[in-house]
């Protein structure tokens, strides 16, 4: 059982009662009729041949309350993509699949390109950012989902919960974020959170002053995870990040659109488990969590630029620093927490990993100093449909016509 404490910046609504599913269901079904909610899955087709993604899909056969389904399906071939539409047969709401590597999804990237919009390039990012283009075009929807479709252990309880504060009219929240235990296998998880993101805001916060910005940021008990709602009308303001800074962005754009009080974090489950990308000695930079540690890295860097904050090489050195310092101050804590829980917990793994995070920040603090823009977001669908007044209607008529059945 979790605290009920509400110290921070934004609205915690924990898992302090083991509510019925079919009595928030009946209720979230009951705010649906005015209150219309589509949920966004992006998933690579090799996720149709895990453990988790056969799950997912039978129990959301079986939630009563959702307008529409849209799945942002990457890496799939022709076959795949009619295969994934085979799975999804049946259900009791609209299922839409946008095939990413269709020719004529092609298209309409290749067009916003020509019309001089950044569209970055294929992935997560890209991928909800696309959908969430599509969900706003077909114009029937209040509240847009997103959860990840590699969660082993998945119950349908995670989405009621997600969405519940959204569509319940005698609550004001705009936006919604997950959050979560991650204990898998006997140990602790979360790596990138744990022993990077946290120590690394205690790091900035030690050098720039308590910033409302890293406050809101703390506020969230899970930064990185993957589960989110918001209402249309934010979505619609909405800038992505294409690569693995999606979530910090994310909560940046956030943290500028909606007054705190219309912000809460909802814990989804007691713990969530899926893939784990494993820490390896020498890995490329540029893949694995290395390259999330640097995009989030840069992705934090511009955001705090733009607030006023300046980087410089002596400033970066210090906060490296100061990073592993705080690091390993939180790795003692994480050590008593698994020794208390009887969890098993590898000290020279932990510490390893700092320093594989601390020398992809400076590669990544590198770049940025190279070049301060680095990635840029993906448009606002407002600014894009408000200069192609058009192009909504082009998406829905291409994405529905592929998902006829034949």
């Amino acid at each position: 059982m979790s605290d009920f404490i509400q110290n921070r910046h934004i609205t915690t609504l924990q898992l302090i009662n083991q509510r019925p599913l079919m009595d928030i269901e009946s209720e979230i079904e009951t705010f649906s009729y005015d209150r219309k909610i589509t949920l966004l899955l992006p998933s690579l087709y090799s996720e149709f041949q895990t453990e988790a993604m056969p799950r997912i899909v039978k129990n959301l056969s079986e939630i009563p309350y959702l307008q529409r389904i849209v799945l942002s399906l990457d890496r799939a071939s022709g076959e795949e993509f009619r295969q994934v539409k085979e799975m999804f047969k049946g259900f009791p709401c609209d299922v839409k699949i946008i095939w990413q590597d269709s020719p004529e999804i092609g298209a309409l990237y290749d067009y916003l390109e020509d019309q001089d919009f950044y569209i970055g390039y294929q992935g997560k990012g890209r991928g909800v950012w696309f959908a969430i283009g599509y969900i706003l075009a077909k114009k029937d929807t209040k509240v847009i989902a997103l959860h990840d479709c590699d969660i082993v252990n998945y119950d349908r309880a995670l989405l009621a919960r997600l969405v519940y504060p959204l569509v319940n009219p005698s609550l004001s929240f705009e936006f919604s974020k997950g959050y979560y235990n991650r204990v898998s296998r006997g140990e602790l998880y979360g790596r990138v959170t744990r022993l990077y993101v946290t120590p690394l805001l205690q790091a900035l916060k030690k050098i720039f002053g308590q910033l409302d910005f890293f406050e809101f940021l703390e506020s969230f008990r899970y930064i990185l995870s993957g589960e989110f709602a918001m209402l249309t009308d934010m979505a619609s303001r909405v800038r992505i990040a294409p690569d693995w800074g999606l979530e910090i962005t994310t909560l940046g754009e956030v943290y500028n659109l909606v007054t705190r009080a219309r912000v809460c974090q909802v814990e989804l489950m007691t713990n969530y488990e899926h893939k784990h990308q494993e820490i390896k000695k020498d890995q490329n930079p540029d893949s694995g969590l290395s390259r999330m540690v640097m995009d989030i890295t840069r992705s934090l860097f511009r955001i705090l630029s733009q607030d006023g904050l300046v980087f410089t090489p002596a400033v970066i050195r210090s906060l490296r620093v100061t990073y592993v310092n705080f690091a390993r101050m939180n790795i003692e804590k994480y050590d008593a927490l698994a020794k208390l829980n009887g969890l098993r917990f590898d000290r020279h793994g932990e510490i390893t990993a700092v320093e594989q995070f601390a020398a992809s920040m400076m590669t990544a603090a590198d770049r940025f100093m190279d070049d301060p823009i680095g990635t840029p977001l993906l448009s606002a669908w407002n600014r894009i449909i408000s200069a192609e007044t058009d192009f909504g209607h082009r998406m829905v008529e291409i994405i529905d016509e592929e998902n006829k059945e034949g």
